[in-house]
């Protein structure tokens, strides 16, 4: 008997639905922007009065997450250290959860804990920890009504509806636009904008538009077995983001990369046998990454460049260049379905995946 294998626009059906959901609900949050930056203005100037900075507000923003909302989470760090020099930290959730270290000291600060589902356990007592520790708690997560929502001082509700692909991909950009809005919040300079905010749904739906460039990357990528991502400053979360989604997907070794980091060593696997999706905006550490091409052509290494360049084989806009780590992740998520519908894998069916992790 024979056997056919299904044919690709078969295959990720409900990734790719959600995707294409992207649009409308960045449209969503980028009209609730003012509001949500008004209101985390708020709770850190409550801040001011309760040991917090001297000039009112927190003295220190930490993030709380897990897989791809560590990876907002980290966009969030970069947007709270640029605009306002805060100090600011991710959370190791395993001090608390494994060593059995309680948190203190954290009384005037903000602890911004992100959970898709709003519903791992980890987090939702990681945030209840850091409460009792002083903090005051913005959740981020899809359901305003969840257990880590309950817990919170202050709520961004993602509102993005359900998202049953175990990739995730619509609920991961609107938590990269929810931290820039509460990193918008906090004051300072060189934030995103409203206006920016504004031009993210179109330009998302312009790439999801584009079939053909996601193709043309995929062919490279689906003749190798590894390859590595990389990008820096708001793109290094992206990397992260895109190699994670490559791993569900499609079961290949992708490793995401700092472009600084990834000189110093790690460029020592790629080679004729293992590519690099290079992912380049127009912010100020971009160039290092446009830059490291010369590198692995010295290589021999196969290179897929996604970003502003001319000659960028998936192309996104100037947005300002924390917006284009939703733009950067987009078209991580678009490479992702493609490579998998290349190698005729299912990505709404990842072996051994869950929606939901129970880490405790």
């Amino acid at each position: 008997m024979t056997t056919t294998s299904p044919q690709p626009a078969l295959l990720g059906v409900q990734m790719d639905t959600e995707m294409r959901q992207q649009p409308d609900v960045l449209a969503a949050l980028a009209d609730r922007f003012p509001a949500l930056t008004a209101e985390v203005a708020r709770l850190a100037a409550s801040l001011g009065g309760s040991g917090g900075g001297p000039g009112g507000g927190p003295l220190g923003v930490a993030f709380l997450a897990r897989g791809s909302s560590d990876h907002a989470a980290l966009l969030g760090r970069y947007a709270v250290e640029l605009q306002t020099g805060l100090p600011t930290c991710l959370v190791a959730p395993s001090v608390t959860t494994a060593y059995h270290r309680a948190p203190a000291g954290f009384r005037g600060w903000l602890l911004v804990a992100l959970s898709q589902s709003g519903r791992t356990p980890e987090i939702v007592d990681l945030a209840r920890r850091y409460t009792a520790a002083g903090a005051a708690v913005v959740a981020v997560t899809n359901d305003g009504d969840s257990d880590l929502a309950r817990a919170a001082a202050l709520t961004v509700a993602l509102d993005a509806g359900p998202e049953r692909a175990v990739p995730a991909t619509k609920t991961v950009t609107a938590q990269m636009l929810a931290v820039l809005a509460v990193a918008s919040g906090l004051g300072g300079t060189d934030g995103l904008t409203h206006a920016q905010a504004a031009t993210l749904p179109s330009a998302v739906a312009e790439l999801l538009a584009d079939s053909e460039g996601p193709a043309a990357a995929a062919e490279l990528v689906a003749r190798h077995d590894r390859l590595a991502v990389v990008g820096r400053g708001a793109c290094y979360p992206a990397a992260l983001e895109s190699a994670l989604k490559l791993q569900e997907t499609t079961g290949l070794m992708a490793h995401g990369f700092s472009t600084a980091d990834f000189r110093h060593g790690p460029i020592a696997v790629c080679g004729p046998d293992a590519p690099a999706v290079l992912l380049a905006g127009s912010g100020p550490a971009d160039a290092d990454t446009l830059d490291v091409r010369s590198a692995l052509a010295g290589r021999g290494a196969p290179t897929v460049l996604a970003g502003t360049a001319s000659d960028a084989l998936l192309p996104w806009p100037a947005l300002g260049h924390l917006g284009e780590c939703l733009t950067a992740t987009v078209r991580g998520q678009q490479l992702a379905l493609a490579t998998s519908r290349a190698l005729s894998i299912d990505p709404d069916q990842p072996a051994g995946l869950n929606k939901v992790t129970m880490t405790s």
